[in-house]
């Protein structure tokens, strides 16, 4: 059986299997570690419902996971079958039928490692367990989210025109080679790190082949309309990338690595008020009710 058939096949088994075992959703996600932040998110709508989540199925000695796997099953999703994804850049580019009347709950930013780097609760939570220690992670992260934002905006432009020339892997790749490890890097917020971002991001951006000025304005209106900005196009990053710059920051202020278990971790709730996760509520409010 080839794998589109097996795919397809999965799908039926699992949608008998929530018939047969009296679920009332099965949800699938894109890995194992996927779940909690759903779960997160959906236990408040799913109190007096059984629900089962796939992160992955066999086959043969394989494990098959991941968007573009469950992404083959779109037609098959059904308010019993919900697909839970992260938007990558979909939403941003606005891909076809990406999106919740297709029952697809989405992440909204990057991926769900991003939400748990939202600027105002991180800080909130850092702010009990810091002593002495003066870090602001809204200046730090806001002050990051302006120095992607115009790459952001080129990137974009170039993924809508279909041109060549920069990658999110590169700018991303920026971002993972600092490590936040010198005392120095993290003064006045991070200043000296935020500044060899900068650096190396302009320097990205020079050797880019340029677009039309009227073409990045019509992706800044356009992300505008999404509720993107400079304060908070961060989120729009790989996910990894963002988070394990934070934990690598949470490590070097603590000196330990408590940091993302004690604080990033738990910053993260379905309590939250920005844009993305109410996005978020919204939909999974139409699909379960």
């Amino acid at each position: 059986m080839n794998l589109q058939k097996f795919e397809e096949a999965v799908a039926r088994n699992i949608s008998a299997g929530t018939i047969l075992a009296r679920y009332d959703i099965c949800f699938r996600v894109e890995d194992k570690v996927d779940i909690r932040f759903w779960e997160i998110l959906l236990a408040p709508y799913t109190k007096q419902k059984k629900v089962k989540f796939f992160p992955f199925v066999q086959k043969g000695k394989k494990r098959i996971t991941g968007k573009s796997y469950i992404m083959r099953h779109i037609s098959m999703a059904s308010s019993t079958y919900v697909l839970c994804v992260d938007s990558d850049l979909d939403y941003l580019l606005q891909r076809p039928n990406f999106d919740v009347h297709h029952y697809i709950l989405q992440t909204y930013t990057y991926s769900w490692e991003n939400h748990h780097c939202w600027h105002i609760n991180l800080q909130s939570m850092w702010e009990k367990w810091q002593k002495n220690k003066i870090f602001d992670f809204t200046i730090f992260l806001t002050s990051l989210g302006d120095i992607i934002y115009d790459a952001l905006v080129v990137l974009l432009t170039k993924k809508r025109l279909k041109h060549n020339g920069l990658t999110l892997d590169s700018m991303c790749n920026i971002i993972n080679k600092n490590q936040a490890n010198r005392k120095d890097d993290l003064k006045n917020n991070g200043a000296e790190l935020l500044s060899k971002i900068r650096t190396s991001y302009n320097a990205l951006l020079n050797k880019t082949t340029s677009e039309d000025e009227r073409e990045l304005t019509i992706t800044r209106q356009h992300l505008l309309k999404f509720g993107v900005t400079s304060d908070n196009a961060y989120l729009y990053m790989q996910g990894h990338s963002i988070y394990n710059l934070v934990c690598r920051i949470g490590k070097a202020l603590m000196q330990d690595d408590s940091f993302e278990y004690q604080i990033l971790i738990p910053s993260f709730s379905g309590a939250l008020d920005y844009q993305e996760l109410i996005k978020i509520e919204k939909d999974i409010q139409q699909i379960i009710g």
